[in-house]
């Protein structure tokens, strides 16, 4: 039988040469010569090297291309790692627990893969910064209301140490986020004694104010004499709240439950004495508001919200309803729905809107743009109109800037403010104004400020015919609108004669940021507005504020009614412009006299 050999063949011979030479020759301890050895472990080596055959395939090398960005340098790289892991260590790059790799360090290595490596670094900044001081009123009964203000005790800022974590991205900062405050000295308030007299009680006014005061909500019957409480129930939320256009009605919004999500329900109540209040069934409500040019069978648009876990607590839906609000108590609240949902910049917060003087056309402003939607279109295609378009502000947090709008009495022109620049983060807000039938956008107040809510006065006659007029409010730091106080200004319809109102120049001011923070009333020449937590109304006339709320309970929202069709009916008809490509011409509008 032959024997098997190293490579699992069968040997044909049995016989071995001796390593000890001939036959015959003298047998002993010798060595063996080292040139037999080299060639007995020669042949071995080449004997195994052709049992074992070629190289697998997956024990080759492949080599991968990929890019690296780091520390400010692009390098393309050939690498045989397997892994973003080993092709840093090939390429000596090492990474602290803070540096953000992408892709993930365990992530395969592929051809043309992109890997970049950010540095992260932190700091701590103590900054000082000064405390304002609040200003407190004391209203002394025994002086004049026209008697000038008697400070009593003067303000003084105080001084805290604010600890700041600066956080870097290669050497560029990208956020700061302050960790602790320390007051080192609290300020002192300013205290203003003011006269009252007995006229405040005796102020009376054209139509019906109603407010929201310490949750509850408040109707004023043409005179500040006898305030009435309406009983529209526990867990009003403010986010509606208005008087329909004849005053009969108020519509409102009430939170579901004290959970602190988003959840509310929407609401509407007769003002008459002794009524009760009636739920339209609609839940998750952020906007709502009464067409002004319907004063028999009242109508309501709306928009509505999904409640979520993450702030602010809802996504929106960008969607618009319309319905009819019966004065049957029994009847159902049937709604249609006009828009089912609008792709919008930052639109998980939702937009502004607002009805035009004679109804159909609601405008619209989301984080970037402005425009109209008209409710009677014949197709999807006609029914929106853009008006603006503008670089979105971001404002780096769970809440979204948008445009305020407010209409001309005519329908005509619609004024808005704006994100300025094309720098998404600079603190530059101007306010516009839209001819919506001409299509034609300018500049109409400089830096006026993010929260500067402009609101269109009723038509009064003029000497040249119907006249208007403007109120917002100015920032008094333009540069840094999103945290200056404001003051409110008036000026004429075509932005002339820009003048502030109130508070006097050189006090302070304290007006809320919402944009229902003032109301104009129904003959144009009053507006009642929030100021301090407290509800105040300045006839245009006299030139004189006057407070209506004397507690220290806080005010919010007024209302004011009649309004639209209630009080003029030769409103004419909105022009609708076919859409067309592009957002229109813009021009600069501003007045030459305007400050």
């Amino acid at each position: 039988m032959g024997k098997q050999n190293v490579c699992g063949q069968r040997q044909t011979s049995s016989h071995h040469r001796s390593l000890a030479g001939p036959a015959g020759a003298a047998r002993g301890p010798q060595r063996p010569s080292v040139p037999w050895l080299a060639l007995a472990v020669l042949a071995s080596l080449l004997l195994i090297s052709a049992c074992t055959g070629p190289t697998p395939e997956l024990a080759q090398q492949t080599t991968r291309s990929v890019t690296l960005e780091v520390d400010g340098q692009n390098y393309s790289l050939v690498s045989s790692a397997t892994s973003v892991r080993e092709l840093l260590a090939e390429a000596g790059i090492t990474t602290s627990e803070t540096d953000e790799v992408t892709p993930p360090l365990f992530t395969p290595l592929t051809d043309n893969l992109e890997i970049q490596v950010v540095r992260v670094t932190e700091s701590i900044e103590v900054l000082e910064a000064t405390i304002p001081f609040d200003r407190k009123t004391v209203r002394n009964e025994a002086m004049d209301v026209d008697a000038s203000p008697v400070i009593i005790q003067g303000g003084r800022t105080g001084l805290q140490e604010i600890t700041v974590r600066i956080v870097y991205h290669d050497g560029l900062e990208v956020e700061r986020q302050q960790t602790q405050v320390t007051v080192l000295e609290e300020p002192q308030d300013e205290i203003v004694m003011i006269g009252v007299g007995a006229t405040l009680d005796e102020v009376s006014f054209a139509g019906s104010i109603a407010y929201i005061s310490g949750g509850n909500a408040v109707i004023l019957r043409g005179a500040t004499t006898y305030p009435e409480q309406l009983d529209t129930g526990p867990g009003l939320d403010g986010r509606v709240f208005a008087l329909s256009p004849t005053g009969s009605h108020l519509l409102y919004t009430r939170v579901l439950s004290d959970t602190g999500r988003f959840n509310n329900s929407l609401w509407v109540i007769s003002t008459a004495r002794g009524a009760q209040p009636r739920s339209l069934g609609i839940s998750d409500v952020l906007w709502a508001d009464w067409n002004p040019a319907r004063t028999d069978l009242l109508q309501i648009a709306y928009t509505t919200a999904l409640p979520v876990d993450v702030p602010p607590g809802w996504e929106a839906n960008n969607d618009l309803w319309l319905g009819d609000v019966l004065q049957n108590e029994d009847a159902e609240f049937r709604p249609e729905q006009v828009v089912e949902a609008y792709p919008a910049t930052y639109g998980w917060w939702g937009g502004n809107y607002l009805w035009s003087p004679a109804g159909r056309i609601i405008a619209y402003g989301h984080a970037d743009e402005v425009g109209l939607i008209d409710t009677e279109a014949a197709d999807e295609a006609s029914q929106r109109i853009q008006l603006h378009r503008f670089t979105e502000y971001n404002t780096r947090s769970d809440w979204v800037w948008l445009p305020s709008l407010a209409w001309s009495p005519d329908g005509n022109y619609l004024a808005f403010t704006t994100h300025s620049g094309t720098d998404d983060t600079a603190l530059t807000f101007d306010t516009w104004v839209a001819d919506v039938t001409g299509r034609v956008a300018g500049r109409f107040i400089d830096q006026s400020g993010m929260w500067s809510h402009p609101h269109w006065s009723p038509a009064i006659n003029g000497d040249d015919g119907p006249e208007s007029r403007i109120a917002f409010l100015r920032a008094t730091n333009p540069v840094d609108s999103l945290n200056s106080t404001y003051t409110l200004w008036l000026m004429d319809q075509d932005g002339s004669n820009a003048t502030q109102i109130y508070p006097p120049v050189g006090e302070n001011s304290r007006f809320p940021r919402e944009q229902q923070l003032m109301a104009w009333g129904p003959t144009g020449q009053d507006i009642a507005f929030i100021f301090d937590n407290a509800l105040y109304l300045f006839n245009l006339s006299s030139q004189s504020a006057f407070r209506i709320t004397q507690d220290d309970t806080i005010a919010s929202r007024p209302t004011w009614a009649p309004y639209g069709a209630a009080i003029t009916t030769d409103l004419p008809s909105t022009t609708v412009i076919p859409p067309t490509t592009g957002t229109g011409t813009t021009e600069d509008l501003l007045p030459d006299d305007q400050p």
